[in-house]
């Protein structure tokens, strides 16, 4: 175990913090081995803004451009579908929601990150109310230069950042299109009252007034989970 999984354990008693090479992690997803992401890593460094709070941008030109990852992920991963390159950084140390894409999604961590994630088949869909107990969620840790993939079954939201004095990012790759906006209305019946964005179902906790006050789905039962930093 490394001192700063140790550390967090600590910092964390009740979640149970894991490492994403544990076994548990299987069932959310997995480290994708064999990817040389150095070049990928040291772009990104390089053009990394600053946030106080959580940005996410699902396409961002400079890291879409030609590099070994990018085409390995997508020939390999995406079996050549259209895949848009964004990512996710800032500071966060809440969950607040969870959501889950058709298609699997690839982190690569900039940073340290602790990934709160969920599965799928936990989700209760009723006619009345889609719910999902936040008492489910695992917490496990990636370290920087991880590959990790989620697959459609995965639920997730934000990482966290590890550090009190640091931020979190992630490059964050997905099919082309995702968390874009919808050109619909959504009718809020069944599986769509969670439809959020373009290929992102979005369940929230009740408390995330933010995401509530954009019409966000609050389903998630059970209290919202914060992480201690070390």
């Amino acid at each position: 175990m490394s001192d700063t999984l140790q550390k967090l354990r600590e910092a964390n008693p009740a979640l149970n913090i894991l490492s994403v090479d544990a076994p548990e992690f299987a069932r959310y997803g997995r480290v994708l081995e064999g990817y040389d992401a150095t070049e990928m890593i040291a772009r990104a460094r390089a053009i990394l803004p600053h946030s106080d709070g959580v940005v996410y941008e699902p396409s961002v030109p400079a890291l879409e451009a030609p590099g070994v990852l990018n085409t390995a992920l997508e020939q390999e991963v995406y079996g050549e579908m259209p895949v848009q390159v964004g990512w996710c950084y800032g500071q966060n140390l809440q969950m607040a929601g969870l959501e889950y894409h058709k298609g699997n999604e690839v982190n690569v961590c900039l940073t340290d990150v602790v990934l709160l994630v969920g599965h799928i088949e936990d989700v209760a869909y009723g006619e009345d109310a889609i719910t999902y107990e936040t008492a489910r969620v695992a917490a496990f840790y990636a370290p920087a230069g991880a590959v990790v993939e989620l697959p459609a079954w995965n639920l997730h939201f934000a990482p966290i950042h590890v550090r009190r004095t640091e931020e979190f990012a992630t490059l964050v790759y997905l099919p082309r299109g995702t968390n874009e906006p919808l050109s619909h209305r959504v009718e809020p019946e069944g599986e769509s009252r969670l439809l959020f964005a373009v290929n992102k179902w979005l369940i929230v906790h009740p408390e995330a007034a933010d995401l509530v006050s954009q019409g966000a789905y609050a389903g998630l039962v059970g209290p919202d989970i914060f992480v201690q930093p070390i």
